[in-house]
């Protein structure tokens, strides 16, 4: 009879753990697919040519300095220089936060995978799984609100090149065109 309940019991917390096991490994699979969707989404967002955009936008503004000689500067012409230089800014920004995502993305992918690898196999203290799962979901959650970061950072600063960059270029050409 004892043989018997111990058989039961031990089989009792095999089925118990296996239980957990599924659907620890189904969260972390979440996990997975969440970061995965949202690293296309920061893929399909990066600006690869922000180096060249940068390049453009610095030696416009050489140009502007080395052309305008007015001793009074136009309030509208001010502003539009003022938020030109700001993008300008913002694409250093842009491109700090396009590192750091990069270098998260691929790092919370190697955790997760192998946070995944070990509640499969068994390994370490599985008593910690959850808490590890919600720590990787944390982390995980950091990563999507700096991409909601860059996000709004890009819109801001493209918004800025789109509006400024062509009138400010024409009128930096005239410049250029009127002192020769």
């Amino acid at each position: 009879m004892m043989k018997k309940t111990l058989f039961f019991i031990v089989l009792l917390l095999i089925s118990c753990s296996d239980l957990r096991k599924e659907d620890q490994l189904a969260k972390l699979k979440t996990l997975q697919d969440k970061l995965r969707t949202s690293q296309n989404k920061f893929q399909a967002a990066f600006i690869d040519s922000l180096h060249v955009m940068t390049m453009s936008s610095s030696d416009l503004e050489r140009s502007l300095k080395q052309n305008y000689t007015s001793d009074t500067v136009d309030i509208a012409l001010g502003k539009r220089v003022d938020d030109y230089k700001r993008m300008r800014r913002m694409f250093g920004s842009l491109g700090n936060f396009g590192s750091k995502l990069k270098r998260a993305y691929a790092e919370q992918e190697k955790q997760l995978q192998s946070l995944f690898i070990d509640i499969e196999n068994g390994y370490g203290e599985r008593n910690k799984y959850d808490t590890y799962i919600d720590l990787e979901r944390k982390k995980n959650e950091q990563i999507f609100v700096l991409l909601q970061e860059y996000l709004l950072l890009k819109k801001d600063a493209l918004e800025i090149y789109e509006a400024q960059h062509l009138w400010l270029s024409d009128f930096v050409s005239q410049l250029k065109s009127n002192n020769e």
